[in-house]
């Protein structure tokens, strides 16, 4: 993923999970982190709740934490946080201004919580994947303000193909062709939208055997669609600018965005294309 976003001169916000410390080392992740800065890329916060049912790397006696931040407490939330941006720091020297939750999982009493920890951005929302609680945070995209949290949800469209029509899906690069996102964005960019936010994982860039990742081998299906992807981005910097949350946040005011509209041909493909990957291992 660095190594294809460098190439093409872009600069990404990577959020890195620190909540995990109570079992690995601080080192286990920092020398990732390292990676990325050395890559020239965004740093921030990233959180899974469950691991602190861990302490100094042991099952902590009766305790099991949700893996949902929007089941926390507010002011425990909020402790989690303070602690994450302290980690992020010790990577970084710097502290982290946004973040995104685990699983997408999200409510306002997050959104507080962020705001009591002292951040600034968030890109907690997934519609496609994890509806809020609150109606008033079922947004698919867009950039929105909740409990003085500049909110840029990840960008959603409604599928028109044969697998999934009718439903929402998130712009991520596992789950379209580059086809299908140069497409999306070329429609966002014809509605004048100011911001589209695109979301990936490292898992999906690989293959494996079992869920030990086994077998480990290039997901080149997907490894090409990133390609192609920031490949287009690059030589539309006239259209797209590629920036980290933080100033994707600073850029925009509020605005709501309805889900983009997908295209069935292209989404037809897509499946065919995923379901014959999915068979070569």
């Amino acid at each position: 993923m660095t190594e294809t976003l460098r190439r093409h001169g872009l600069t990404a916000t990577f959020f890195v999970e620190t909540a995990h410390t109570n079992y690995f080392p601080p080192d286990a992740m920092g020398r990732y982190v390292d990676l990325l800065q050395a890559a020239g890329q965004d740093v921030q916060l990233h959180l899974h709740p469950s691991w602190l049912s861990f302490h100094n790397g042991r099952l902590a006696p009766g305790e099991r934490v949700t893996d949902h931040c929007s089941e926390l407490s507010r002011a425990r939330l909020a402790e989690v946080i303070a602690a994450g941006c302290e980690q992020i720091r010790a990577w970084t020297g710097r502290r982290p201004s946004g973040m995104r939750t685990g699983n997408f999982s999200t409510s306002l009493s997050v959104f507080e919580a962020m705001s009591d920890a002292g951040l600034e951005n968030a890109s907690n929302i997934c519609l496609a994947m994890v509806p809020p609680p609150e109606e008033e945070l079922r947004v698919s995209g867009g950039s929105h303000r909740f409990a003085g949290i500049r909110e840029l949800p990840v960008t959603c469209f409604a599928d028109t193909g044969p697998v999934g029509r009718g439903k929402l899906r998130p712009m991520q690069i596992t789950a379209l062709s580059a086809d299908e996102q140069i497409s999306l964005l070329q429609q966002a960019h014809d509605e004048r939208r100011r911001v589209v936010v695109i979301v990936t994982h490292p898992f999906e860039y690989l293959k494996k055997k079992d869920f030990r990742y086994r077998g480990l081998k290039p997901n080149r299906l997907v490894q090409g669609r990133l390609e192609r992807l920031c490949a287009f981005l690059a030589r539309n910097d006239d259209r797209f600018a590629v920036v980290p949350l933080a100033e994707a946040a600073r850029r925009t005011e509020t605005e709501s965005a309805p889900p983009l509209k997908g295209h069935a041909l292209r989404a037809a493909l897509r499946a065919t294309a995923n379901a014959i990957n999915d068979r070569l291992l």
